[in-house]
């Protein structure tokens, strides 16, 4: 697994503004996945501050290097730690992730980084769950996970949706951000990924924020612990489904209506005098549309 420009970016934003990274966790070990354009963009941006990842020797830096010596020169880290299924790594951590953490990892970390493992993980809501209980208060959870174009890599493919409802208030989190980077064939490593997009959250949105897309897509999620709670002590519901049913009584009343009292826009009356082929076409056109990155109401381009 590699961790790369814009997993660092956020992690950058998120030192700048307090957060800490002085005890670190990634689920498995991570590679440096930097390009020196990327990297030169990032050293700039960390303000050459002491210990800024200029100061790593050439071997740190390499395409492929092992990323614990970056991250503790350019986040301040103090500690790099990893879990894994297996120590074939080197893991310092040797555990399932389909079963709960044991306690005394509970609380331990100021951030975990998760870079691409919960989705070849079966029991997500354990996974998610061992995640969020082993991140201090005030500590931070950083995500890079599949979300377009990944069939067959894991046992998952994840959505905005998901990330908004479980790491939400009730689950003791808030989400700081959830962006969407279109990547590049071979594979997002290896490749450049020059753009990211912040999502709305679908609750403020009232309405499925979609994604059709030729090119895969990663979704980074960076969430801050606000308080320990119980995690899913009410299992998330998705929020269109809620906005459905908070207006079941308005609908059920519509409902009531003579068709003839309904009524009908121009739009309406144009799509039911066309032809049920062309209807069909300018439906998907609009769906196209809808679900694209040029979607303002869904998508914001922050790089």
């Amino acid at each position: 697994m590699g961790i790369s420009f814009h997993d660092l970016r956020l992690m950058l934003d998120a030192r700048q503004v307090g957060a800490s990274f002085d005890r670190m966790l990634t689920i498995g070990r991570q590679s440096l996945c930097l390009h020196p354009a990327e990297l030169a963009l990032l050293t700039r941006a960390s303000a050459r501050s002491p210990g800024s990842a200029a100061e790593l020797s050439e071997e740190y830096l390499a395409f492929g290097a092992r990323a614990e010596p970056f991250l503790r020169a350019f986040l301040g880290a103090s500690s790099v730690e990893a879990l894994d299924y297996s120590d074939y790594e080197g893991a310092q951590h040797v555990h399932d992730m389909n079963e709960p953490v044991s306690e005394d990892t509970v609380g331990r970390f100021d951030v975990v980084y998760d870079g691409g493992a919960l989705e070849h993980i079966f029991n997500f809501p354990i996974a998610i769950s061992n995640l969020m209980r082993m991140t201090k208060v005030g500590g931070r959870v950083f995500m890079s996970t599949p979300a377009n174009n990944f069939f067959g890599h894991g046992f998952y493919q994840f959505s905005p949706e998901l990330m908004f409802r479980v790491f939400a208030p009730e689950n003791g989190f808030e989400i700081r951000t959830v962006q969407v980077i279109e990547a590049r064939y071979p594979s997002p490593e290896l490749t450049r990924n020059r753009h990211a997009y912040e999502v709305t959250d679908p609750a403020e949105a009232h309405c499925r924020v979609g994604l059709l897309s030729k090119r895969p897509v990663l979704m980074l999620v960076e969430a801050r612990k606000l308080e320990h709670k119980p995690l899913f002590a009410r299992a998330p519901l998705q929020s269109d489904y809620v906005t459905a049913w908070s207006a079941a009584q308005a609908c059920a009343k519509s409902a009531t209506q003579p068709l003839a009292s309904r009524p009908r826009t121009w739009r309406n009356r144009v799509s039911a005098a066309l032809p049920h082929s062309i209807r069909v076409m300018l439906i998907g056109w609009a769906q196209k549309r809808r679900y694209s990155l040029a979607n303002g109401q869904f998508y914001r381009k922050v790089l």
